[in-house]
């Protein structure tokens, strides 16, 4: 008998409708709706049991128990939306085993492009917007440790529209800012063997809507993932395909951990050594802005702008490019005091994702530039900075 349990899945979907063909609405609507009425919710509810089978029922909030229900979403902005758009709102699964969650997944997708067509099935402005968030969970299997150690997450939300976004950071930028500092006063790590790093990153793993792993979910028994854009859901592979890396990280066997944490610590010692080059160097100035409720102000390599920051509290911190408001790397809820290692978090961003074969734009410095260069080569040369991926375990290995 197997002690394994299978993982399962409920997602959030966030979609932009249309006036679902309904004379009513088509009547009554002539500009989108600031959010989605209780009455647009019911007939959209009414519309998926007709095209699924299944139970939608409409809420005006969260609903409280599982089950299909259909939302407004707030978050969502029509003031530019194109003629014909209504609504936003938010459908709502309940956990099933990933093939049954694929089965409401391809329903949704064929429900929504009878009833809408194919507007959210391609990317635009608008749609850019629309997140899809899975809810997963198999038991007690829900570590961040193995999550932090064993999940790419760069490339992941690159494929997504994701990156930098507010809502969406790597774990990595969690754990990040303490195990530097770790490095500072225990260069030879004698803290972090056994259990140390494994307690570290337990412990600092990401709790919030902040994270593209939201850890705060799993007191309730489910991880939140939300580093897809509504255009996979649409569009994307299946999803035990599009999970792999998650559930496959998660699955891993203790025996498996090791060359996940020596490969980390690696590469941190790497950062470390890096960020000591030139961390002395680094100036900044800062001014009130936003009549002094917040404020702002740019980090210096010798007199050259290589960071923009916004500071209320926590720091908010952007690398710069030669373009205005294009940045190569974003970092949120960051303390002052930490702001030389949180531009080393940035720089791990930039030169993994160069690393993995995405581009991005040159730093506003010539002389960033070729440092970040360097930590790229540095990452490519150096031996086992990146373990491969954990075993695919089969069940039956978990017989007992």
């Amino acid at each position: 008998m197997s002690d394994r349990k299978e993982w399962r899945a409920g997602f959030e979907i966030e979609v932009i409708l249309g006036h679902l063909d309904d004379p009513q609405f088509f009547e009554d609507l002539r500009e989108p709706m600031d959010v989605a009425s209780p009455r647009y919710c019911r007939a959209l509810a009414r519309e998926l049991r007709d095209y699924t089978g299944r139970r939608w029922l409409a809420s005006e909030n969260s609903p409280r128990r599982t089950g299909f229900f259909v939302i407004p979403e707030y978050d969502l902005d029509p003031l530019h939306w194109p003629y014909g758009r209504i609504a936003g709102v938010e459908l709502l699964t309940p956990p099933l085993p990933l093939s049954q969650a694929q089965e409401v997944r391809d329903e949704l997708k064929a429900a929504i492009r009878e009833l809408d067509g194919t507007f959210n099935f391609r990317r635009s402005d608008h749609t850019d917007g629309c997140a899809w968030h899975i809810n997963i969970d198999a038991g007690d299997k829900l570590d961040a440790q193995k999550f932090a150690l064993a999940v790419d997450e760069l490339p992941i939300l690159a494929a997504n529209h994701r990156l930098f976004s507010r809502y969406a950071a790597p774990q990595r930028h969690s754990y990040g800012v303490e195990l530097l500092r770790h490095f500072s006063t225990d260069p030879g790590l004698g803290l972090l063997k056994c259990s140390g790093l494994s307690n570290l990153l337990r412990h600092y793993a990401g709790r919030g809507k902040r994270y593209a792993a939201n850890f705060a979910k799993t007191d309730l028994g489910y991880l939140e993932l939300r580093h897809f854009s509504a255009l996979t859901f649409f569009t994307g592979p299946p999803l035990d395909q599009l999970l792999e890396p998650m559930t496959r990280a998660l699955d891993m066997w203790a025996m498996d951990e090791d060359p996940f944490e020596q490969a980390l610590l690696r590469r941190f010692a790497i950062l470390h050594q890096w960020l000591g080059g030139f961390r002395d160097r680094l100036t900044w100035t800062e001014a009130p802005a936003d009549w002094m409720t917040t404020w702002h102000g740019e980090v210096y390599l010798e007199g050259w702008k290589i960071v923009e920051f916004d500071w209320n509290g926590s720091l908010e911190m952007h690398l710069t490019t030669k373009r205005r408001y294009h940045y190569n790397g974003t970092i949120y809820d960051i303390a002052w005091p930490d702001m030389p290692e949180a531009i080393a978090l940035m720089a791990m961003d930039y030169a993994e994702l160069a690393v993995a074969g995405v581009r991005s734009a040159k730093s506003s410095s010539a002389k960033f530039q070729r440092l970040l260069d360097g930590l790229i080569m540095s990452l490519r040369e150096a031996p086992d900075v990146y373990a491969p991926p954990p075993p695919l375990r089969h069940w039956s290995d978990w017989q007992c």
